[in-house]
C-alpha cells in the first residue's frame, strides 16, 4: 500500500508550565462501589444528562434540582456479552451504540440500547469481535473496530449497515495487511471524520520490532481512509510513531478535530524529554496540519517532562472548549495521593498563543476521595469538564465527576 502523504516534524515551544489553575472546583457526582469500575469517557446530550459504561452496566446520570445527581442502570449485560469499553455515542434518534470487550460466549460485541417509555431494550447487532467504540456516518451506518479481519488475531476496520435480516459487515481493511504490521493495529478509540467523509485515526501497536521503540510491538499509526464512491476504501498511513528517537509511541486516544480541519492526539510514551533520558518519554500532544502541498506536519505542541508532578502519560480523548482551549487527561499530579505519584491523574489544559505556541496549565489534580486514574474528558457549553476515573472514591471502584475551573 502506497503512502499517501509524508509528515514533516516540528516541535514547538512550550510556554513555562503555570500551577494548578486558582478556584477550580471537582465535584464527586457519583462513586461507583464493587464491580462497577468506568471504561470510558462519558458522554453529554443535550440535556446535560451523562451516559456512560461500567465493567458491567451502562447507566445515565441526571441532574437534579437539588445539585445532586441520580444514576439510573439502563442495561445490566449479561456474562456471555462481556463488558462494556470505550465512549458510547449516539444517533440522530437518540439510540445509545456501544462495544463489549468480549465474552465467554460471544466474542466482543457492538451493541445497540433503543429508548422505550419503560426502559432501554438491547440489541447485539455483530458479535464476531469489536474495538472501543464505533463511529456512525449521516445515514446512521456504523464504523470502528470489528471483526478477525483477514490476518484474524489483528482485525479489521470495518462497516455495520442496516440489511434485509439485521446489520451486514462488510470489512474495510484488515490490519497487519503490511509486512511487520507496519499498518498498525489495536485502536485505542474509533476513528473521527473530516468534513469529506474521510475517516483519520490512530493505532496504538504497528511496525513490530521498530528499534525506537519501547515494545516488540510497535509503537502505532496515523491513517487515513478515504472512499471510493464503489464501497471499496483506501487506507493510508500517514505517520509511523517512534519513527526518531524523539517521537511520540503508543497512543492511548483517539483523535479530535478543530474547525480548521487539524487534528490533535496523544501519545503515552515518547518525545523529546524521553530522549534526554527518560525510560521511555511520558508522551507528547501532537497536532496534524494539512498544507498547501496536499501534505500534512505534524507538530509536537507540548512534551512531557520528566517526573509526572506536571503530569504524565497521557490518556484518553481530548476535548476543546468554545475558546479553542484543549483539554485532557493523563496521569501523575499530586504526589500524596492514595494512588501514588503516577496514578493519581489530572487534567491539563493547552492555551493557544498568538505566536503559534501553547501554554500548559494543570487544571485540577486528583487526590484519591476524588478519585485517580481519569479516562479522558468531555466539556459542556459553559466550559465545566465532566469525565470519570477507575479508581478512588468512596469505595475505590471510581467516581464520575465535574470540575468548575
Amino acid at each position: 500500500m502506497k503512502a499517501k502523504v509524508v509528515f514533516a516534524l516540528a516541535i514547538a515551544t512550550v510556554l513555562t508550565m503555570p500551577p494548578q489553575t486558582r478556584g477550580a472546583k471537582c465535584k464527586v457526582l457519583h462513586s461507583f462501589n464493587s464491580g462497577y469500575v468506568p471504561s470510558g469517557s462519558l458522554l453529554l446530550n443535550k440535556k446535560g444528562k451523562l451516559f456512560g459504561g461500567t465493567y458491567s452496566s451502562v447507566f445515565e446520570l441526571i441532574p437534579q434540582p437539588s445539585g445532586r445527581w441520580k444514576k439510573v442502570v439502563l442495561h445490566n449485560f449479561a456474562t456471555q456479552d462481556g463488558n462494556p469499553w470505550g465512549a458510547l455515542i449516539f444517533d440522530r434518534e437518540g439510540n445509545l451504540y456501544g462495544t463489549t470487550s468480549g465474552g465467554p460466549v460471544s466474542n466482543s460485541e457492538v451493541y445497540e440500547l433503543h429508548p422505550v417509555t419503560d426502559g432501554w431494550v438491547f440489541s447485539a447487532l455483530y458479535t464476531d469481535g469489536a474495538g472501543p467504540g464505533v463511529l456512525l456516518d449521516n445515514a446512521g451506518n456504523i464504523y470502528g473496530e470489528m471483526g478477525p479481519g483477514a490476518n484474524k488475531y489483528y482485525g479489521a476496520i470495518a462497516e455495520l449497515f442496516p440489511g434485509a435480516n439485521g446489520w451486514d459487515y462488510t470489512a474495510l481493511y484488515s490490519s497487519c495487511s503490511q509486512d511487520n504490521c507496519a499498518d498498525g493495529f489495536a485502536l485505542p478509540a474509533p476513528p473521527v471524520w473530516d468534513d469529506h467523509g474521510n475517516m483519520f485515526g490512530v493505532t496504538t501497536f504497528g511496525e513490530f520490532n521498530n528499534p525506537q521503540c519501547w515494545n516488540g510491538n510497535g509503537c502505532g499509526v496515523v491513517f487515513e481512509m478515504t472512499p471510493n464512491g464503489d464501497g471499496t476504501w483506501d487506507y493510508y498511513v500517514l505517520h509511523r510513531f517512534a519513527s526518531s528517537q524523539t517521537d511520540g509511541q503508543s497512543p492511548q486516544g483517539g483523535l479530535v478535530r478543530d474547525a480548521a480541519g487539524n487534528f490533535y492526539g496523544t501519545t503515552a510514551h515518547g518525545g523529546p524529554h524521553g530522549h534526554k533520558g527518560g525510560a521511555h518519554g511520558n508522551g507528547i500532544v501532537f497536532k496534524l496540519s494539512p498544507n498547501a502541498t496536499g501534505r500534512w506536519t505534524m507538530t509536537v505542541i507540548y512534551d512531557f517532562p520528566d517526573g509526572c508532578g506536571h503530569g504524565c502519560e497521557p490518556f484518553g480523548d481530548l476535548a476543546f472548549d468554545q475558546a479553542g482551549n484543549l483539554y485532557g487527561a493523563n496521569g501523575g499530579g499530586n504526589a500524596t495521593c492514595s494512588g501514588g505519584a503516577y496514578f493519581c491523574g489530572m487534567i491539563y489544559k493547552l492555551t493557544p498563543q498568538p505566536d503559534g505556541t501553547w501554554k500548559y496549565g494543570a487544571v485540577y489534580k486528583f487526590n484519591g476521595p476524588d478519585g485517580f486514574g481519569p479516562l479522558g474528558v468531555t466539556l459542556d457549553k459553559k466550559g465545566h469538564i465532566y469525565g470519570a476515573t477507575t479508581e478512588g472514591g468512596k469505595y475505590n471502584f471510581g467516581v464520575a465527576f465535574e470540575i468548575i475551573p
